[in-house]
């Protein structure tokens, strides 16, 4: 048990030395030994050495001792020495035979990588066995905070801090860290070390050990516990797999088609933390290129963020993107709910769009804002970019023209206005399009068209011309005119048909 001098329990310790039978009571010390004593022996040998007196010889040794073994009664005087000289004062438990504990640190001393290993086997058998035991993350931080005597932190693969077992300024410092790889750093005054959860590649999070000074013990002990927490969080990944299962499947079933038995599918909800009955809408995160890890990320991060908000939502992991059917209840913005999510993930996935359906009222809609929010996601990208949420209410003309875009109406109307044109530019690689819709966008101002295509006006009257003779449209014409502007955004929702499928 350390009784005091705690802060310096770090120190090397080079060898043992015990009290001896005669005056001096310790001699030749070199530095850096264990000094081994019983206080009755101490007495025995001259009734004036207390152990504080002892402890404060041997603090102010020209090389300091690098700390103090005691078997016997330590009082409030001898901690007070101990703290004052700074050296480690440990006592022992009564009974104890000094000759056995001498023994066992010269050989811990003269056989040292044995004994490390063997400690450090110790170690990862006690972390393993905390998680049979189902004490989760916390109880493994427990064991190593207990067995390094620092304080320790686990993190989200994004650097998010996930719990910790820390104290005084080693508590700010992991609060503040953001571990992004395997290495040592300093914040805050503090030494940290952090070890790789799982393979480097594809962290399943970080572990960090932080204090005053760290010795090799800690970085060990901080391997061994990142890989009793890699076992931890595949057992989490593999439970919240099968959970994920279980709900998407519930989802799915829900968007295949309208439930036969409404009641039995609000029941089965309920049973899975949802209240169905609330009006709902379709949320849809995609990352583009995305693999399987990835996205089952981004969904536990969408989880989170929702739970976090006191918000249970069925969550669907898919081909490219991520599906979440968000509750909307009261006089709820989910909107802006969700916008806040989206600029959580932007921060870990700086490519990812977002996109929203209608809100619908019944489970028989669901298949409905689904497909809303799909459609927003192709073509509100094209439209408006991914700088923020994308809703299907937002697309305006485009919310027609996307319901029409597989009818053979659709289709004869854009043969019959733009389909020429468009031929015609993939032909000879023109851009009557592209300035069509600057023609268009600047309001048929012809100065502000010219200038927005960097081209001079006579050009641009050309080119307007060879639209007129083209497509056999006259701009001049009002209802032609707008015909041009309506195919024109066919001609975009159109493009879409092959990214849809």
């Amino acid at each position: 048990m350390i009784a005091a001098g705690s802060t310096n329990v770090g120190r090397q310790v080079t060898w043992v030395a015990t009290l001896r039978a005669t005056l001096p009571a310790f001699a030749e010390l070199r530095g850096g030994e264990l000094a081994l004593l019983s206080v009755e022996a101490a007495r025995a040998l001259d009734t004036r050495l207390t152990l504080a007196t002892l402890v404060r010889r041997l603090a102010q040794a020209p090389v300091p001792v690098a700390g103090v073994v005691a078997l016997g009664a330590i009082t409030a005087e001898d901690a007070a020495a101990a703290e004052e000289g700074k050296l480690p004062l440990l006592q022992l438990p009564s009974g104890t035979d000094l000759r056995d504990v001498e023994r066992e640190i010269t050989r811990l001393i003269a056989d040292y990588e044995a004994q490390f290993e063997r400690r450090s086997a110790q170690l990862y058998h006690l972390l393993t066995q905390r998680s049979l035991t189902g004490e989760g993350i916390p109880g493994l931080l427990d064991t190593l905070a207990e067995r390094t005597g620092q304080s320790v932190a686990c993190y989200a693969p994004n650097g998010e801090l996930r719990s910790h077992r820390s104290k005084g300024s080693a508590r700010i410092a992991l609060q503040a860290l953001r571990p992004t790889a395997k290495g040592e750093t300093n914040l805050l005054n503090q030494q940290i070390w952090v070890e790789v959860i799982g393979p480097n590649d594809y962290p399943s999070g970080f572990l960090a050990v932080a204090g005053n000074q760290l010795d090799t013990w800690d970085r060990e002990a901080a391997l061994r516990g990142a890989a009793a927490m890699a076992l931890e969080i595949a057992k989490e990944q593999a439970v919240q797999a099968a959970e994920e299962r279980l709900r998407g499947d519930f989802l799915s079933n829900i968007l295949t088609g309208p439930p036969s038995d409404l009641a039995a599918a609000i029941q089965r909800g309920q049973e899975l933390g949802y209240s169905l009955t609330l009006p709902h809408m379709a949320v849809l995160i995609n990352l583009d290129d995305a693999n399987p890890t990835v996205l089952g990320r981004v969904a536990s991060s969408v989880q989170n963020e929702l739970t976090r908000r006191g918000i249970t939502a069925p969550i669907s992991r898919r081909d490219t993107n991520v599906l979440a059917m968000i509750p909307v209840s009261g006089n709820a913005r989910p909107r802006d709910l969700i916008e806040q999510i989206r600029e959580r993930l932007r921060v870990d996935y700086p490519t990812i769009a977002v996109a929203i359906g209608g809100q619908v009222n019944t489970l028989a809609d669901w298949r409905r804002t689904l497909e809303e929010a799909e459609q927003a996601l192709i073509l509100g990208r094209q439209l408006f970019g991914t700088d923020r949420v994308i809703a299907f209410s937002d697309l305006g003309v485009y919310r027609l023209l996307v319901r029409l875009r597989e009818t053979p109406e659709l289709w004869t109307f854009y043969r019959e206005t733009l389909a020429k044109l468009a031929d015609y530019d993939t032909r000879q690689r023109a851009d009557l399009i592209k300035t069509l819709e600057a023609y268009f966008a600047n309001l048929g101002n012809l100065r502000a068209t010219s200038e927005a295509l960097h081209v001079h006006r006579n050009t641009l009257l050309y080119r307007l011309d060879r639209i007129k003779e083209i497509s056999g449209m006259d701009l001049d014409n009002a209802e032609e005119h707008f015909a041009l502007w309506l195919a024109l955004r066919a001609h975009r929702v159109l493009a879409t048909l092959d990214e849809a499928s």
